[in-house]
């Protein structure tokens, strides 16, 4: 059994869950304290502890007067990287390994925990991929999307964040990289390995969807030549 002091804790899980779920978006006004005081059966010190270890993680923003807001998860102070940390082309290709090694282990994570709102979100999210008249832009954005609610479904909210913020970086050199090819025939060929992804984790298979996401990230490494 927590103790008291385990509250704010709590609180904060419970809110930061909702914002990698997205339940809560970007730029959305959180309750009052009194509200969320009320909501969660304690006091609104509690409450104000929980949401000061949101603000300085970087997932809510405090406007005077106006009240605590969600900012986006990407922005979030986990992780930082300079912009000169990501001035040659191998320094991508070293966070691409990272994302290979997170994702992985994430994907079987996901076929144990997902629950059917987490497969609706990747089913919406791989509908728009795969969609006949996707655009690049559309594309990239809903690929990191897909792979986001994966992350969302390990329902460890600290592999959403690191994950956001390792893809969210590496969002413009994937669209430049696809940019110089095939556009229709590589999403043909993404299309058929993230539904792969997709079809083992609705069956729970962990192992299977661990060795479809690597094989996805290591087809896509070779693809955008990263």
């Amino acid at each position: 059994m927590r103790s008291k002091s385990d509250l704010p804790a709590l609180i904060a899980d419970d809110i930061r869950e909702q914002i990698v779920r997205r339940l809560l978006l970007p730029g959305s006004k959180l309750p009052t304290e009194k509200e969320m005081g009320e909501q969660h059966g304690v006091s609104r010190v509690v409450v104000r502890e929980a949401v000061a270890r949101l603000r300085h993680e970087g997932l809510v923003t405090s406007h005077q007067g106006r009240g605590v807001f969600v900012a986006s998860p990407e922005d979030g102070r986990f992780l930082s990287i300079d912009d000169d940390a990501l001035s040659r082309p191998e320094d991508y290709q070293k966070l691409y390994d990272l994302r290979k090694i997170l994702e992985s282990g994430t994907a079987a994570l996901a076929a144990v925990h997902r629950d059917p709102y987490d497969l609706d979100q990747m089913e919406r999210e791989f509908s728009r991929m795969a969609a006949p008249d996707v655009d690049a832009e559309t594309y990239v954005d809903a690929d990191i999307s897909f792979h986001r609610a994966i992350a969302t479904a390990s329902h460890n909210p600290f592999l959403v964040l690191f994950i956001t913020f390792v893809d969210a970086r590496l969002k413009e050199s994937i669209s430049l990289a696809l940019s110089r090819l095939d556009f229709r025939k590589t999403i043909e060929i993404s299309a058929v390995e993230h539904r792969t992804i997709l079809d083992r984790i609705g069956r729970r298979d962990s192992e299977g969807a661990r060795i479809a996401m690597q094989t996805h990230l290591e087809n896509s490494s070779r693809r955008l030549g990263i």
